[in-house]
């Protein structure tokens, strides 16, 4: 029976030991120089993502985030307003939003009408959808590949946008610090459908330079897959 106390006491000791070691951890990885998130409030880590995503561009803030209404207003240097919603992850290790700087900058310059106009002039569906800010396309039966790609070609040279860096890794479980936002309109989701199955080939404006038998082929293995 003594042997059986000494043995829960000794486990008791280890658990509480691996949980303090496990804070003192947390503690100095969140004052860490290392970490970019250390020792910053969500608006500075609003801005670090911001010139990450649009590093040709600085922003000020406008409006401090307001966690109740998860949304908060700021700035490019040419005096662009735009929002920040949609706060994914705000820890020591993790840190992800939506942003409206992209959308505005489309906005300006009617992008909806233009592809609007795009996407009747090849028959064309447009799958706009303003709630879940995303963009998309869908062909029918009649329309070749080809005509596909010279629509999304065009739409994606039908406006002047900044330099976009999107985030390469939208997980948190790679054990790294992690930070980023992710721009409302900034892919163009395209529809393939073979029968019942369904699959998006998706575009952003970083494939501008893609020649349409880039895009055509791209197509291709999307519809490829289906069949498969």
């Amino acid at each position: 029976m003594k042997k059986l106390g000494i043995f829960l006491l000794i486990l008791l000791l280890f658990i509480c030991l691996s949980g303090c070691s496990e804070v003192v951890k947390l503690v100095n990885d969140k004052n860490s120089a290392g970490n970019p998130l250390s020792g910053k409030n969500t608006d500075e880590r609003i801005i670090m993502c911001l010139q990450q995503t649009y590093p040709e561009h600085t922003f000020t803030i406008v409006t401090p985030f307001d966690n109740d209404a998860d949304c908060g207003v700021y700035s490019d240097e040419n005096g662009v307003e735009f929002s920040v919603s949609k706060i994914i992850y705000n820890n020591t290790y993790h840190f992800g939003c939506s942003d409206d700087y992209l959308k505005t900058l489309l906005e300006e310059q009617g992008y909806i009408e233009r592809i609007t106009e795009i996407t009747e002039q090849y028959h064309l569906r447009l799958r706009y959808d303003d709630e879940n800010e995303t963009v998309g396309l869908a062909a029918d039966e009649e329309n070749t590949i080809s005509e596909y790609a010279a629509a999304i070609s065009e739409i994606l040279n039908s406006v002047d946008v900044p330099k976009v860096k999107l985030p390469e890794e939208l997980g948190f479980s790679t054990g790294e610090v992690n930070y980023y936002t992710l721009p409302n309109w900034g892919k163009l989701l395209c529809r393939c459908e073979v029968g019942k199955n369904a699959h998006n080939e998706i575009f952003s404006f970083g494939d501008v330079n893609l020649t349409q038998q880039e895009i055509e082929q791209r197509l291709e293995r999307c519809y490829e897959r289906l069949k498969d």
